[in-house]
């Protein structure tokens, strides 16, 4: 199903992953790394705050209600109470303007979906990647209100799978020379359709392939594994990293470990 053409145009599923975060009766704060996903979250428990690195507001998240977000420049924490849960539905960058064109804008990037509680109840239903096949179809009947949800933009398509397919270490001016369009153009109808710009794109792809290497590969050094991700040098990481996480990788990972 998710490869049928429309057109000249690919299906694609909606969905990328799906996390249930839970506290498990523990306080802390959970970190959400910038992954280039928008996002669709539900609290389970009666409350979750929501606040991005590097912002002095937080947003209240209301059980009962549900909240989608565009894809975000920096990290966010979720602050962990005994009871906290909720659902995170990782969104396809490429249907995030469709998506959020249609619904109302409650703060920056941040918009209500208005899915009703028997909707919610179907979504929780789902709780590992292993579903994102069968949610993709249900998100699909509960978008239903969206115009032209498959109608995407073949060339930033392109241009999100040419930076997936480099880990973000592909330049920008080898994406527009590859897929033949102006730096203008591309940049534009980039940052219209995703939120990004495409070389914001790229480093947040970029951080997340060296986080995801290094946690799955203990042995590898970070000065190593800095070179591999195609970072100059460990300052130009650190600098990502500080921007990204407001924290340097090595205090980042021994927090995962606590």
């Amino acid at each position: 199903m998710y490869t049928q053409n429309i057109g000249l145009k690919e299906k694609l599923a909606i969905v990328e992953d799906i996390i249930l975060i839970d506290s498990d009766g523990k306080y802390g704060n959970h970190v959400l790394v910038p992954d280039n996903n928008a996002e669709i979250i539900i609290p389970i428990s009666d409350e979750v705050c929501f606040q991005c690195i590097g912002s002095m507001r937080s947003l209240r998240l209301l059980k009962e209600q549900s909240y989608f977000m565009m894809p975000r420049r920096r990290g966010a924490e979720i602050p962990l109470m005994p009871k906290t849960q909720c659902l995170v539905i990782k969104v396809n960058p490429i249907y995030a303007r469709k998506i959020s064109n249609s619904k109302k804008e409650i703060s920056n990037g941040v918009f209500e979906l208005g899915f009703t509680v028997r909707q919610q109840k179907r979504l929780l239903g789902f709780s590992s990647i292993i579903d994102r096949y069968e949610a993709s179809d249900l998100l699909e009947s509960m978008l239903e209100g969206v115009d032209d949800l498959y109608e995407y933009n073949s060339t930033i398509l392109d241009s999100i799978e040419h930076i997936k397919d480099t880990h973000g270490t592909v330049s920008v001016k080898e994406i527009y020379s590859e897929l033949n369009v102006s730096k203008s153009k591309l940049e534009q109808h980039f940052n219209k359709e995703i939120g990004l710009t495409p070389k914001e794109f790229c480093k947040i792809e970029k951080i997340n392939h060296f986080i995801s290497i290094y946690q799955s590969n203990d042995l590898v050094s970070l000065t190593e594994l800095t070179y591999q991700c195609g970072y100059y040098d460990q300052s130009h990481l650190i600098k990502d990293f500080k921007y990204f996480l407001d924290t340097s990788p090595s205090k980042y990972f021994k927090s995962l470990n606590c």
